[in-house]
């Protein structure tokens, strides 16, 4: 099969389109003729070698793969070949507390789908049956390899981790990425209103096509500011952060009284300060957030099949072009 391969970190010349031995399924595993993978942030990172990963080269990426079920391994029950299906990023033990109650996100022994076979950026992947997601009808390939990270993560974020309700007010910091589009979206279709900030007016603009209600520029106004203007000087009930850097800070300082801001990563900086005495006199949280549960995304897919999210789906590829996709 052909595949994407680094031998070595470094950018996007470090790929290479290479002839790779087909994946046989082992028992309890499917064979997955791949449809369509995602380019994700992690992607890059890895590529790059600072994901904090344990990844070494000769490595194939892709961490978001949709495809049809090719052959079935021994053991397998419940799919048959043709099945349109995505392997859940997560490869997780279903036996530990965690995974007996529905968080596998917090399995304690939870390995990433590229880091334990190869990656999607192939044109196949064998992988455990027990991973697997059915696509629902309505849904295109494309746009289910684009959904699994951005809005799995969101509604893990905003929900189950935020506990944001009917009625709350968010703010989206970086509210023009990928994971920023998804929380409009999830945000919106659950009565939240939303504020969003960005880099740049464009990006405003994408995100209020969205169905965002506030937008603020970071790089020329002064966000908190805005925040007090718009909720007259309530401030937010949740802040969406996943960015790091100063818009940690200026997340914490737009919470409301027992606010609660819950982050999923920190690109613009992971080692960050912040003011203690107004954090405890306010009661406001801090919620840490990594990844999703399986029910998460498949609301998200049920979601998308009925045209209530849209995940986002700028440019596509052929695998032969994925440096330049990068």
């Amino acid at each position: 099969m052909k595949a994407v391969v680094f031998h070595e970190f470094g950018g996007t010349d470090v790929l290479r389109v290479e002839d790779l031995p087909d994946p046989e399924p082992g028992p309890d595993e499917v064979l997955i003729d791949i449809t369509a993978s995602a380019l994700n942030h992690l992607d890059v990172d890895v590529r790059e070698g600072v994901s904090r990963f344990p990844v070494e080269p000769p490595f194939v990426l892709g961490v978001e793969v949709v495809g049809r079920i090719a052959a079935l391994g021994e053991g397998v029950e419940g799919w048959q070949v043709g099945d349109r299906v995505m392997p859940l990023l997560m490869d997780t033990c279903g036996e530990c507390r965690f995974c007996r109650t529905g968080r596998e996100s917090l399995c304690t022994a939870a390995g990433f789908i590229s880091f334990v076979t190869s990656g999607g950026y192939a044109e196949r992947l064998a992988c455990s049956a027990r991973r697997l997601l059915r696509i629902p009808d309505g849904l295109s390939d494309e746009a289910a390899a684009a959904l699994q990270i951005a809005f799995g993560t969101a509604w893990h974020m905003l929900f189950t981790r935020g506990r944001l309700q009917f009625g709350e007010t968010v703010m989206i910091n970086s509210v023009g990425s990928g994971i920023g589009s998804a929380a409009v979206q999830l945000a919106r279709h659950a009565g939240a209103t939303v504020i969003g900030n960005a880099s740049s007016d464009e990006k405003l603009a994408r995100a209020s096509e969205l169905g965002m209600d506030h937008g603020i520029n970071h790089a020329r106004q002064d966000v908190v500011a805005e925040v007090m203007r718009l909720t007259d000087d309530r401030g937010v009930d949740l802040v969406f952060e996943h960015v790091g850097g100063e818009l940690f800070q200026k997340g914490l300082d737009s919470l409301a009284k027992d606010g609660r801001l819950v982050i999923c990563g920190g690109h613009s900086g992971e080692v960050v300060p912040f003011d203690i005495i107004p954090f405890f006199r306010m009661q406001r949280q801090i919620i840490g957030s990594f990844v999703y549960n399986r029910v998460e995304v498949e609301s998200c897919l049920e979601l998308a099949s009925q045209g209530k999210i849209t995940p986002l789906v700028h440019e596509t590829f052929p695998l032969a072009n994925a440096r330049e996709a990068m």
